[in-house]
């Protein structure tokens, strides 16, 4: 079994997760791709979540419903604390047994690799599929064993729909309706700036 885990705030997910997920299952025919929403980021100590984990681990079910090859996974949140990918990978091999892991991540992430907790056992465990920034940067990246995930550049980010919301502006084409509709029921992100 081919599991792609794809790990992240999700604060709010948007469009752009779901394109990363869908060509990286697509391209690298994956069994199942894992959103997992973490609890609290490392690399992000002084800026955490605007929503909390609840919030997000709800925004991403909502995100995945209709995608029969998307799965989404609390155990970072229930293990509460630091999200460290190398405990989430150790608790996915008890779960998995048989599994091959493919960590999906963008450009910018992969290449502050080596910064992660356990990064040299991170390496071993998993294959490394990257979605490059600029697509149409002729030099290819110096990734090593990594692959690349080829889709077009999707120009979405977080901080730019918690800054729209936050100024009342709608984040059309940007988050899934069913995400958009949650984030305003619960008040998410409002007058919370960034």
């Amino acid at each position: 079994m081919k599991i792609g885990i794809l790990g992240g705030t999700f604060d709010p997910v948007h469009l752009g997760h779901l394109a990363l997920a869908r060509s990286a299952q697509s391209q690298f025919s994956l069994d199942q791709v894992l959103f997992i929403p973490v609890y609290a980021p490392p690399h992000k100590r002084d800026v955490p979540p605007r929503a909390s984990a609840k919030d997000r681990y709800e925004m991403v079910l909502l995100a995945i419903n209709d995608e029969p090859f998307f799965g989404v996974s609390d155990l970072e949140i229930k293990r509460k604390g630091i999200s460290y990918t190398s405990d989430t990978i150790a608790e996915l091999e008890k779960q998995y047994p048989q599994a091959v892991f493919y960590l999906i991540l963008g450009e910018d992430a992969f290449e502050g690799i080596d910064t992660w907790h356990k990064a040299q056992e991170i390496k071993k465990k998993v294959r490394f599929l990257v979605a490059q920034r600029n697509p149409n940067d002729e030099k290819e990246p110096a990734w090593g064993q990594a692959e690349q995930i080829r889709m077009p550049l999707c120009p979405v980010s977080a901080s730019g729909i918690r800054k729209a919301l936050s100024g009342g502006c709608e984040p059309v084409g940007q988050v899934p309706q069913a995400v958009l509709n949650y984030i305003r029921v619960h008040k998410l992100y409002e007058g919370k700036g960034l």
